[in-house]
């Protein structure tokens, strides 16, 4: 999350900002250092498209660290602390906590030009060799829509992103060119409704995806 070209930063039960990354600096003008220790509403202050506030003390969000579905993304405004205003598209997700029975609440903040669901890229020469894996895995019913889509050369390449392995490492580890692993990102985060590889990874953690 700290390398993540989006803005990550999270927050525990008290609304309480515990991690700012670089790209959140970077969208919003505020470091890290008055950031972090400090409530949410305090530092954002987003407001909706017509003005109205989004931040605030009581957000319902904060509720999301005892579990259940994060909402889908939404548009904000912000004021940089240049004085410039900016709309960015604002997703949220879980991450398991360092307390049991709780979650980290998530967000991810881009630029709204840049909020495009992600698209199905061609595929390449060694894309065919997984020719006989396009039909879905199958998975019980419990189990998201989403992820009963996946082949299972997308499962396993969501699986090594959840346990940190990179594209080059996957490349070699299945012995695909690293066009095709990315390929079957874009793919499988088409699939999951997704719109980064954290939050691809965060949702095969919530959903224990193996």
């Amino acid at each position: 999350m700290s390398r993540s070209v989006d803005g990550v930063f999270a927050l525990d039960a008290n609304q309480t900002i515990t991690f700012w990354n670089q790209a959140s600096e970077n969208i919003t003008g505020i470091p890290a250092t008055h950031a972090l220790g400090r409530c949410c509403h305090e530092v954002m202050k987003g407001h909706d498209l017509q003005g109205k506030p989004l931040c605030k003390c009581d957000c319902p969000l904060s509720s999301l660290t005892r579990g259940g579905p994060p909402p889908s993304a939404l548009p904000m405004r912000i004021e940089r602390t240049d004085g410039h205003k900016v709309q960015l598209k604002v997703s949220t997700m879980l991450v398991p906590s360092s307390r049991e029975g709780q979650w980290s609440i998530v967000h991810v903040m881009r630029h709204g030009r840049d909020h495009q669901p992600a698209a199905l890229r061609q595929d390449d020469a060694d894309n065919s060799k997984d020719s006989t894996e396009i039909q879905p895995v199958g998975c019980q019913h419990q189990v998201p829509t989403g992820a009963c889509l996946l082949t299972g050369r997308e499962r396993e390449v969501l699986r090594l992103l959840a346990h940190g392995v990179n594209v080059e490492a996957i490349s070699e580890q299945l012995h695909l060119s690293i066009a095709t692993v990315r390929n079957h990102i874009q793919r499988l985060m088409a699939k999951l409704d997704v719109h980064s590889r954290l939050e691809a990874v965060a949702y095969a953690h919530r959903h224990q995806i193996d």
